[in-house]
This record gives C-alpha cells, structure tokens and sequence, in this order.
C-alpha cells in the first residue's frame, strides 16, 4: 500500500474534495461513506497481522464510525427523498 497526501487523479485540495463529497446526494454519499469505511477495515486487518495492534484498532473504530455516519446520512437521504425529483441527474 502506497500512502500519499494527495489522491492521484484529484487536482483540488482535501478542502474541495469534503466541499465536493458533501454536495453529493445522500444516497452517494452514504456509498462513498462505506467504501471508506471497507478501505480502513482492510486496512485495519493487514495491520492486525503485522502486529500492529494499536494502529489496527485504531483503523478498525474509524472504520465502525464512517460505517454508522453512512446509515445516518442513508437515513437523511429516506427523509429528503421525496422532496427530490423523480429523476436526479448523474
């Protein structure tokens, strides 16, 4: 795994990327939420198996928060559905 401060294939700052993310429609962002979510508990496991214990748990609980923000912003997305149009462009 390669680390970086910049994600390849993003020219705007981490600032424009939060801004960006959370002008998706909730339902978007809800599945962007778990993938982050599935990314860090992997990454919590490889880290379980070098023995990194502290680091793992560490991983392992933001990927349990991201988890449970992305069942909030699910239901956020259940409320507000309705008042959306019937078909939300892409």
């Amino acid at each position: 795994m390669k680390h970086s401060k910049t994600i390849e294939r993003y020219a705007g700052s981490p600032a424009d990327l939060a801004e960006d993310a959370g002008n998706l429609y909730y339902d978007s962002l809800a599945e962007l939420l778990t993938l982050m979510s599935e990314k860090l508990k992997r990454d919590a496991a490889a880290d379980r198996k070098r023995n990194r214990r502290r680091l793992a748990a560490e991983l392992a609980a933001c990927g349990t928060h991201l988890e449970q923000a992305a069942g909030h912003i699910r239901e956020a997305w259940r409320i507000c559905e309705p008042y959306m149009e019937l078909e939300k462009p892409r």
